[in-house]
């Protein structure tokens, strides 16, 4: 619905770059990320299958068995059911130890914050029809998602790890041959890295679904940590933010806000007062923009003009 009350053109074109803004700049880089954990895990599986007669453990398939050694070293989940046994195999687990923990670390994060971005859209969309008990608009969904993006992912990332661990404990219970409470144990032991080896993936169908089950739960928990701290430092940014507007404005805010000294005090100062206040902005910031401006305005007018711009585009064009 357009807002009839904004009357200050700053304002208008704030709101207009607030809704053309898109919602996420991930998708470019997903797909590098993708090809980069793909061919780690070809390289890897190619190694580790060569070698397979010098890693201890019990065999299941020969492909199989490599991506799973990649999966487990990448996330440290490291069971203790399958390891190298020779100076040779030793020797590329440790190279691939730590680039598995590098990539897996930078990648995966990559791939699961894509996938709770897409998925919190749903998520919002669901309690908005829930709570008006009716459809909304894409401008609506859109903008409660990024309003309230921290604690939207943090839920997604949640409601996530509860449905996976559910997923693994019952695959556990069903292939493994695990009693529910030993594979929700296995579970949290996987999900957490600490690999006790005790219980682990043994079947085919096991470590097959070990491959993507590990990956996946791993990189969401961390995640979900992540996006706990993200949200408890929005709230906190929340409380600054409603302070900073709310407070009861005094003649010395007026007198700092009045960048120009001309006794007045227009939307734009009073603007950037309030972001300096809510700490988006500092004052270096506003020097180095300011600085820009005084470079770009060559006539000096307090203003910047198409003149302006074709008189930097001569000179430079001279040089």
């Amino acid at each position: 619905m357009e807002d009839h009350g904004t009357k200050d053109p700053l304002l208008k074109k704030v709101k207009i770059y607030e809704e053309d803004r898109p919602l996420t700049t991930n998708h470019v880089s997903l797909k590098q990320m993708s090809l980069i954990l793909v061919a780690y895990l070809t390289v890897g599986t190619v190694c580790f299958s060569l070698i397979q007669d010098q890693i201890s453990g019990t065999k299941t398939n020969k492909i199989l068995d490599a991506v799973y050694f990649c999966v487990i070293t990448m996330t440290a989940a490291g069971y203790g059911d399958v390891g190298p046994e020779t100076r040779l195999a030793k020797s590329l687990a440790c190279v691939f130890v730590f680039t598995g923990l590098a990539l897996g670390g930078f990648v995966l994060s990559k791939v699961a914050d894509y996938i709770v971005e897409k998925q919190e859209i749903l998520f919002v969309k669901a309690m908005h029809m829930h709570e008006t008990n009716g459809p909304n608009s894409p401008n609506d969904i859109l903008k409660e998602a990024e309003t309230n993006k921290a604690k939207y992912k943090f839920l997604t990332n949640l409601t996530l790890i509860l449905f996976l661990m559910t997923l693994g404990t019952l695959f556990l219970s069903l292939v493994e041959k695990l009693s529910y409470f030993e594979a929700f144990y296995c579970v949290c032991a996987t999900i957490t890295t600490l690999g006790y080896g005790d219980k682990s993936f043994s079947t085919r169908a096991g470590r097959l679904f070990a491959v993507f089950w590990i990956l996946v739960t791993t990189v969401s928990l961390a995640q979900l940590f992540v996006y706990l701290v993200e949200l408890w430092t929005e709230n906190r940014r929340r409380v600054l933010v409603h302070w900073v507007l709310n407070r009861k404005l005094t003649v010395q805010d007026l007198e700092k806000a009045d960048l120009d000294d001309d006794k007045v005090v227009s939307a734009a100062e009073y603007v950037l007062y309030k972001l300096r206040e809510m700490g988006k902005v500092s004052n270096e910031d506003i020097a180095v923009v300011v600085e820009g401006f005084k470079n770009l305005d060559v006539d000096h007018s307090g203003t910047l003009t198409v003149n302006d711009l074709k008189i930097i585009e001569s000179f430079e064009s001279q040089c």
